[in-house]
């Protein structure tokens, strides 16, 4: 697959290895592949030179020697080939969210995943698009800094109520917002073992009852409150 000059030049420049936390010492992914030792040496040699061409070739790979898990596991590779970062929208135990693979890889800034027990799927997809297309700009978002101004003069977020707060990726995150897709991409493409509380990602919620969420299974406590505000579903 072709890729835009430019963003393959972006990547170079703008890639970043820095995330929260330390790696574990972890055998990566492509050593436990059953190919030559040669072509693990280019695949690795690959990833530091050319992160872009990096994504094209062991792509490629997967779809060659593990079509099926490519197919099911992997279809957002493409997309995130061509402009550098894709997003993913899920719905776990009545809460919505949305969060971006491919921004750390190609643009050096922690990916970015924004939940809400009351707002649309598809309006939390534009929310982060808004977002990655600011770190696209070059622009770059900080954990405990109040975004609620700037969303709010957006007509698609207009109706934002409180603070819109971003805070680090947490342990206890991981059974909230589970994002295997984000552990995949950086374990099958970026040779790293992320453990759950090392994700470099940012976290948004909005619409909460309670602030900040409490600890020990977020999702379990909040929705089991009483919501403070007019869902618009008749009982």
């Amino acid at each position: 697959m072709e890729l835009d000059t430019e963003f393959i030049n972006g990547v170079r420049n703008k890639r970043s290895y820095k995330f929260f936390g330390t790696e574990s010492e972890v055998i990566p992914v492509i050593e436990t592949l059953n190919i030559p030792e040669n072509r693990k040496q280019y695949y690795r040699r690959m990833l530091q030179e050319n992160p872009a061409r990096n994504l094209v070739e062991r792509y490629s790979l997967f779809c060659e020697e593990y079509s099926d898990f490519a197919r099911k596991r992997m279809s957002y590779i493409p997309e995130l080939m061509q402009k550098g970062w894709v997003s993913i929208v899920l719905s776990d135990e009545g809460m919505n969210y949305a969060f971006t693979i491919g921004l750390e890889y190609s643009f050096g800034h922690p990916e970015i995943l924004i939940a809400s027990p009351n707002r649309p799927a598809r309006v939390l997809a534009k929310m982060v698009e808004w977002f990655a297309q600011q770190v696209e700009d070059g622009h770059n978002f900080d954990a405990h800094l109040n975004y609620a101004e700037s969303l709010k003069q957006e007509k698609d977020f207009s109706d934002i109520d409180g603070a819109a707060i971003m805070r680090p990726y947490e342990e206890s995150d991981a059974d909230n917002y589970p994002c295997g897709y984000l552990h995949s991409f950086y374990g099958y493409f970026a040779d790293r073992n992320l453990d759950h509380h090392k994700l470099p990602m940012l976290i948004l919620e909005l619409d909460f009852p309670v602030r900040p969420a409490p600890p020990g299974g977020r999702l379990s406590n909040i929705m089991n409150m009483q919501p403070k505000w007019d869902t618009g579903v008749d009982a």
